[in-house]
């Protein structure tokens, strides 16, 4: 008896038609929502931002977004063809991406987004691994996450509980690849040509190769750098002059000086110097730093650039303008005041105002 009546329920439930929602009802949600969604991705993307900053985590850029009205009736449109789909059911609304610089920063990145938000690990995943070993193509890590607990109980983030939103993280080069495949419409993730599609997949290998490669590099410039410190630290120092051994060599025998960083890219034109003036080696460098160490005052003030030019004119006044000053990129046209009463010492005979304006180089206060 229970079974037909269980039965005759069934048919009625099959005979009457559920309701469902209209483009115009869709609009309507999407028209009184996606507000908040754009509120969401901006926070995460600032709360992303702060994070990695503070980690010391470098990053391209963190974009965000929120979806547009068109992506999203098309969204609902296509899904709702295969299955019921609801708004409720999107989880992209929000969507942020970190740019990362190298490979080893995702695993970074992705280690703090599981501390920061409530991830939903069935809907997350890993789009490198899914290409499998054999194949390249479009990578990126994809995260569907919601607040979290924590932040629900906040007011600036309760009104914002419960929705979701989308973290990709990618490097530069995976984002430059998604551009060209996905975001610019091009259409080249469909069939192509053999000979062009040879030619894409050859692309893709030699964009994945170079992410692996920076990612490499990074940790043996790391390396490098560590051991440069024991290096200096033992007196090892028949080693090739570069940006960096010169400026941890300046930091490690002028620790007591009051000095200015100089920028990277400035500091590699001043190390073509000391090669032009004959100092080829971190040995020969910290040699030269020695004989003028006694002659500097703790009050000396300058720059990275500043003493490396110091060391040059100490050692040989004549060699540096006649040799490497006259050549120079930046050509320095005044000086200071108190480099004039160090190099005074070096060269009490010199009538060293004389000199220096006879190459119109002015002296300032």
């Amino acid at each position: 008896m229970a079974d037909k009546k269980a039965e005759a329920l069934k048919i009625v439930e099959d005979e009457v038609e559920v309701p469902t929602s209209s483009r115009a009802d869709h609009e309507a949600w999407f028209d009184g929502n996606i507000h908040h969604y754009k509120t969401l991705a901006a926070v995460v993307a600032a709360t992303l931002k702060s994070t990695l900053d503070g980690h010391g985590i470098s990053y391209v850029d963190i974009p965000y977004r929120e979806k547009g009205k068109k992506s999203f009736l098309k969204k609902i449109d296509d899904k709702k063809k295969k299955k019921d789909y609801s708004p409720d059911d999107m989880t992209d609304l929000a969507g942020i991406r970190v740019i990362t610089l190298i490979e080893s920063d995702i695993q970074k990145v992705s280690d703090l987004i599981h501390k920061l938000f409530n991830v939903h690990k069935e809907d997350s995943v890993n789009k490198t691994e899914s290409l499998g070993e054999d194949k390249v193509g479009y990578r990126s890590v994809h995260f569907v996450c919601d607040i979290g607990e924590a932040r629900e109980e906040l007011p600036e983030w309760k009104f914002l509980k419960g929705r979701c939103f989308e973290i990709q993280v990618r490097t530069a080069l995976m984002h430059a690849w998604a551009e060209i495949e996905h975001d610019r419409g091009y259409k080249l993730g469909g069939k192509l040509p053999s000979d062009l599609a040879r030619r894409f997949g050859l692309l893709s290998g030699l964009l994945e190769s170079a992410d692996l490669e920076f990612n490499r590099l990074t940790v043996e410039i790391e390396e490098y750098a560590k051991s440069l410190d024991t290096n200096i630290k033992e007196n090892n120092l028949d080693i090739e002059l570069t940006t960096l051994g010169v400026s941890k060599l300046i930091k490690k025998r002028l620790e007591f000086l009051n000095y200015m960083i100089s920028p990277e890219e400035r500091l590699s034109t001043v190390i073509k110097e000391l090669e032009d003036f004959g100092i080829y080696n971190l040995n020969d460098f910290d040699k030269e730093i020695s004989n003028l160490i006694k002659y500097i005052s703790k009050d000396y003030k300058s720059t990275e650039i500043g003493i490396i030019r110091a060391v040059m004119m100490f050692s040989d006044l004549d060699k540096y303008f006649n040799k490497v000053w006259i050549n120079s990129e930046f050509k320095w046209e005044h000086i200071n005041k108190n480099k004039i009463s160090f190099l005074q010492k070096r060269y009490p005979d010199l009538n060293l105002e004389k000199y220096l304006h006879s190459l119109d180089i002015d002296i300032i206060e």
